[in-house]
């Protein structure tokens, strides 16, 4: 009855003639033949497209997570109407998840003395980002507009604040902002807002041109088998990023090639859709080889979860080590991206945790929420962790490195000057601070092996200042916009080797196109 109603409202301009539109799908133009779980796109068969449009709007919009949902609403308030395609039963994506912000000069901060403003963040930018340029029109966009984000989201939106921590990927200035509404996630008013314009169970199967416009995009009830396609003064794609396409991780980081990678992203990380908009466009990416791997999990070994992540808890109170048994980072970066070049740096590109007995007597192995049903556990003990064969006990070092094939003299050399920093209350190697410096006493040791996470996507299809989808020649594709992950956060390479608190950007790059897609199609 909604489409029927929607489609009734819809505005009502002449549809062009069938015959000069294009409807090309991933699989035409030489995409990948996967349809995905869990993402808003689908590969399909060339088929006509219909003569009528199912339905006229001004925005449709491709994907109902965090950027999807801010740029519906953003495009709603100036009066546009709005339709957004969602292939999951639920709206919100990685929302749900997502809860840890970027914000600069909050009053959150100040409440709590930090001194912080957009400026400071940025003059911070390069360091904490791995060399990003903090020129960027977005990146300033970002800094400037992230204080009232937050702010919005919990003055507007009902969200619960819950306190700012120190996060090394934001900075060395304290902006982590956490929020959450009754454990449900910061996405959850939004989904509710955007309940009537958004079609679950529908994913878009190519999008539709006439010429070098894009004027919609043809799509399949995944329930009902309907379809049809929806005309669109403006498209935008927000389908998120890539973090499950090992094809497409391992060509912007080949060397990971080799290594055991899990899967620190959502089920829908597929990158469907930049498959959606190559096969339609000569859309530009700015996938340079900074997709964000963390090195800060083991493997699941449980039946059912292959592939997947479970996160460690504490990790900065161990010693991380290379196969020659040599200490080889401040452990506190494994909150950065930057611990996989260490790892890739290593012998045979591994790296191992020795963990202190007091780490032994908490519940450290988490499972990523996404993969935590009904029934399952959120948590593991050490022994838990030893009895599925990914973690292990040993008495004493020389017992450790006959197991583990690391030279011994070596490995009790490194151990034994951790234990003098311990005892000094200085980490005089790598300047770990005093809080994380833990005694091993004699042992036990516990040890596993920290594998590295693909977990988020910061390449993706280039952008224009306003959401506009850049081709090849660096000039807007007439018709098209995108925000979110599936524009590498930022749509700019601007972001240097990534930050954490990045939903930020999600949300912002969705208000930005949102609002801008609304103001060109409504001048039309």
């Amino acid at each position: 009855m909604l489409r029927i109603l929607l489609a009734l409202l819809a505005c009502a301009d002449p549809p062009i003639p069938a015959d000069d539109r294009v409807v090309e799908s991933a699989a035409d133009s030489g995409g990948r033949d996967d349809s995905g779980q869990g993402d808003d796109t689908g590969d399909s068969e060339v088929t006509s497209t219909p003569d009528l449009p199912t339905l006229s709007v001004d925005l449709l919009v491709i994907g109902a997570g965090p950027a999807g949902l801010s740029a519906a609403w953003a495009a709603q308030e100036t009066g546009a109407t709005v339709l957004i395609l969602e292939r999951e039963e639920l709206a919100g994506g990685s929302g749900w998840y997502a809860s840890n912000f970027f914000a600069a000069g909050t009053r959150f901060q100040a409440d709590i003395g930090v001194v912080d403003s957009p400026a400071q963040a940025l003059s911070e930018w390069s360091g904490f980002t791995g060399g990003g340029d903090p020129n960027d029109p977005w990146v300033i966009a970002l800094a400037e507009g992230s204080a009232a984000l937050v702010e919005e989201l919990v003055d507007v939106w009902g969200v619960d604040f819950e306190g700012v921590k120190s996060d090394l990927t934001m900075g060395p200035t304290p902006r982590q902002h956490h929020l959450a509404v009754d454990g449900a996630g910061p996405v959850g008013p939004l989904v509710d807002a955007n309940a009537e314009v958004t079609w679950l169970n529908t994913e878009a199967e190519a999008l539709v041109t006439e010429g070098e416009r894009v004027i919609g995009a043809r799509y399949a009830d995944l329930v009902t088998g309907e379809r049809g396609w929806v005309e669109a003064k403006a498209t935008l794609v927000a389908t998120g990023g890539f973090a499950r396409d090992l094809d497409r991780v391992l060509d912007d980081r080949p060397e990971l090639q080799g290594c055991t990678l899990v899967f620190e992203s959502a089920p829908h990380a597929k990158g469907l859709g930049l498959d959606l908009v190559t096969a339609a466009t000569d859309a530009a990416t700015t996938l340079r080889g900074d997709h964000g791997i963390y090195v800060h999990s083991i493997r699941d070994p449980r039946p059912g979860f292959e592939g997947e992540a479970l996160w460690l808890l504490g990790l900065q109170q161990s010693v991380i080590v290379n196969l020659n048994g040599e200490r080889v980072v401040n452990e506190q970066e494994i909150q950065s991206f930057q611990l996989v070049e260490t790892l890739v740096a290593s012998p045979d590109k591994r790296l191992l945790a020795l963990l202190p007995p007091a780490m032994a007597q908490t519940r450290l192995g988490v499972m990523p929420m996404y993969n935590v049903g009904e029934d399952g556990d959120m948590d593991f003990t050490m022994d838990e962790l030893i009895e599925m064969g990914v973690a292990a006990r040993f008495e004493d070092l020389s017992t450790l490195a006959a197991e583990l094939g690391l030279p011994a003299d070596t490995l009790e050399a490194t151990m034994d000057r951790y234990d003098d920093h311990v005892a000094a209350k200085i980490d005089a190697d790598f300047g770990k601070e005093r809080a994380y410096l833990t005694t091993f006493m004699s042992g036990p040791y516990y040890v596993v092996e920290l594998l590295p996470g693909s977990a988020k996507s910061f390449g993706g299809l280039a952008l224009d200042p306003e959401g506009r989808v850049l081709n090849n020649n660096g000039e807007a594709i007439p018709g098209l916009f995108a925000a979110g992950e599936v524009a590498g956060m930022l749509g700019t390479a601007a972001l240097g080797e990534g930050m954490g608190g990045s939903i930020t950007a999600v949300y912002l790059t969705g208000q930005r196109a949102g609002a801008a897609a609304a103001a060109e199609a409504l001048q039309e």
